[in-house]
């Protein structure tokens, strides 16, 4: 299938021009707008576990995160669930994996590894419960909202990945949305869901972004001019989509951050054209997510966007950030209603040595 039968232009789709980055440093816009002033943060450890590593990758309302701990068990790291000032706590999965969602009812999703394929689950009052899946082989589920619908993929056939959505003991089967294969990546508190389908464009693997509105038909996301993949990663509750778009030959140099507002693009570059990528929304339209330096050590340094993606605000470096020991914030992962957010970074230790750990930021 031909990519211009899916790929459609700035006039027909109304889309904003490409917004130029923002000074990190001073909070300026290349535009007319004023300066903004940036938040400061109480930055906390999450924790480790037998000194292992850690990362946080979902928060709820409530202030707790989902991720994973590494430690001295078969296969090294398990889904966890982390409340501030408490030891993180695992959950014991038969096999490595990661817990990606979390709500306000400590319901916690991820996947595991089990025999040569993943597994979807969700965990709640203690206890751990695998999610339906198609019988093709791998399931994940990716995102939980407050009504305990969960979104992830689960192939029908070994390769073969559909969009599902799971609801109480209920697989509903979303299809591929006209692809060979789709994943739902987030769903947000109103039930709109937001994911991607995979296609064969001019000969090249693409990933297509869908936004589906509850009440309405799935819809493909417009395609910019020079990209070919959109992957939506995260949902807010007025339906604006954060993610990355990169064109298909160059996924690791190409990628841009992106905001869908208002059934328009601002994509999020930065003025020495680093890639980024956009990995949480809240309804105030501010986005976590990180850079890419090639140059650095580590390459990743988590960013953050404000005014609907035309302010930058490098979370990495900050004083509070290192008055409170850490070396560098690599990502961040996800941001809730109140500003707080999680990811993961290198924590300095005394003996020189840095550690991989969970971190939360939180508004001052």
């Amino acid at each position: 299938m031909k990519r211009r039968l899916f790929t459609l232009s700035l006039a027909s789709c109304g889309l904003v021009k490409t917004v130029q980055a923002a000074n990190e440093s001073t909070g300026q816009v290349f535009s007319s707008q004023k300066p903004f002033k940036f938040p400061t943060y109480k930055v906390l450890r999450l924790g480790t576990f037998q000194g292992g590593s850690s990362e946080a990758l979902a928060v709820n309302a409530n202030g707790q995160a989902a991720g994973w701990v590494s430690f001295d068990i078969d296969g090294a790291y398990r889904p966890a669930l982390f409340v501030p000032g408490r030891t993180p706590k695992p959950i014991y999965t038969d096999g490595p994996g990661e817990a990606t969602g979390l709500n306000a009812r400590v319901e916690v999703v991820g996947w595991f590894r089990e025999g040569s394929a993943t597994q979807a689950f969700r965990w709640r009052h203690e206890q751990l419960r695998t999610l339906p899946s198609l019988g093709g082989g791998n399931s994940e589920a990716a995102s939980i909202n407050d009504r305990s619908e969960i979104v992830g993929f689960s192939e029908a056939a070994p390769g073969a990945a559909h969009a599902v959505l799971w609801w109480g003991d209920r697989l509903f089967d979303l299809g591929t949305w006209g692809g060979y294969g789709a994943r739902a990546t987030a769903i947000n508190e109103r039930g709109d869901i937001v994911g991607f389908r995979e296609v064969v464009a001019d000969g090249v693997g693409v990933r297509q972004g869908v936004r589906w509105i509850r009440g309405r038909a799935p819809r493909l996301m417009p395609t910019l001019p020079g990209y070919e993949s959109v992957v939506p990663t995260a949902v807010n509750e007025r339906g604006d989509v954060t993610g990355y778009m990169y064109p298909a030959t160059n996924f690791l140099f190409g990628r841009v951050a992106f905001i869908y507002a208002d059934d328009r693009y601002t994509l999020m570059p930065l003025s020495n054209d680093q890639p980024t990528v956009g990995l949480g929304i809240n309804n105030r339209r501010e986005v976590v997510g990180f850079k890419f330096d090639q140059g650095a050590d580590p390459r990743n340094r988590a960013l953050m966007w404000f005014n609907t993606g035309q302010t930058a605000f490098s979370l990495d470096g900050r004083p509070e950030v290192l008055a409170a020991g850490w070396k560098a914030l690599e990502q961040g992962n996800a941001i809730n209603e109140a500003g707080v957010i999680v990811g993961t970074g290198f924590f300095g230790l005394p003996n020189g040595r840095n550690s991989i750990e969970a971190f939360m930021l939180i508004p001052k």
